[in-house]
Order: C-alpha cells, then structure tokens, then sequence
C-alpha cells in the first residue's frame, strides 16, 4: 500500500496522511452528532448524494419508531487507510474509524432510556471510503461561494451564508461516497 500511497502524492502534492486522518476524524464525528441532532445540512458537503440519502433514511427511521440514537462521549481511537485505489479519473480511499461510545436509544417524546449501551463505551469500527477526482480545482477556489462569489468556511458547513448555495466538495477535495451507518 505504501506504494500506491507513494504514487498519490505525487499526483496530489496538497495529499498529506495525517491532515487526511485528522479529516476523517473531524468529519465522521461530525456526521454522528447530526444524526443526534437531526441537524444534517452542515454535512451535507462531505458526502455524495448516496450517503447523504442513508443519513437521512436513518433519522426517518428513527422518528418513525419514535426514537433517538444517541453517541454520547464519542470519540475516534483510530483512523486506518485501509486501501487505496487509484481509478482512471479520481483516487478512492477506504478508511476504517475506530470508535468509542455510550451508544443507546431514546424516546423522542419522552427522553427516557429505551435500549442499547448507556453506562459504558463500547467499540465499533465504521468503514467509509473517500473519493476524489484526479486534478481536481484547488481548494483554495472553495473558499468562495461559486454562485454569488461570498466567503465560505467549507469546514463549517458549506453553505453559503448569503444565499444559501450548497457548494460540491466533490469538485475539490475527498468526499465519503459509502459509509456504515
């Protein structure tokens, strides 16, 4: 793997192993929390449409069996690449996250316990794989809404605060297009 690893950097100098873990964390966590918190707009970004409709299907689900899945004292052990593929026209990385959390269920009427784990951390690993197009724009360009030209904070939420364009990480950077939820 160090090879193919090797041959991405080449081809993609802004490619750094731990600014991509250090993504991967950031990201993963973020994405739990809005499924806690029903709030999925600020992701949207980081994902393809495939999994951003599995996100969402599972806050329905959820709601629809009057529940809430909670992830409380998340947090990420461990990020491993765990194969790299380089395709005709973008790199794919599989990534598994290693994480810890009291992971339980609530009542969405009433907050009371119903199942699941909420006295101690339990282990999961999650697998997720990134993707991104081979000389892709800089993301440096990303930082500016490419429908009115505004500031963006892309970590944020990458919507544009003026008027409200979502803008496709996909065109400049990794974006998760399969993940365990």
């Amino acid at each position: 793997m160090s090879e193919l690893l090797d041959n991405l950097v080449k081809q993609d100098s802004e490619f750094s192993e731990s600014k991509f873990k250090s993504k991967v964390e950031n990201e993963f966590i973020q994405i739990m929390l809005s499924m806690v918190s029903r709030k999925t707009l600020p992701v949207k970004h980081f994902v393809n449409d495939e999994v951003y409709g599995k996100i969402l299907n599972k806050i329905k689900n959820d709601v629809e069996n009057g529940r809430i899945q909670i992830y409380d004292e998340l947090n990420v052990a461990g990020v491993e690449l765990t194969n790299i593929e380089e395709l005709e026209d973008r790199f794919k990385i599989d990534v598994t996250v290693h994480s810890k959390a009291l992971n339980y269920y609530l009542s969405l009427a009433t907050r009371r316990y119903l199942s699941g784990n909420n006295s101690s951390r339990t282990d999961r690993d999650y697998h997720l794989t990134f993707e991104k197009i081979k000389d892709n724009k800089s993301l440096g360009a990303a930082r500016r809404c490419p429908a009115c030209g505004a500031n963006l904070d892309v970590n944020k939420t990458g919507v544009c605060t003026y008027c409200g364009t979502i803008l496709k990480l996909e065109n400049y950077d990794w974006v998760i297009t399969s993940m365990d939820i």
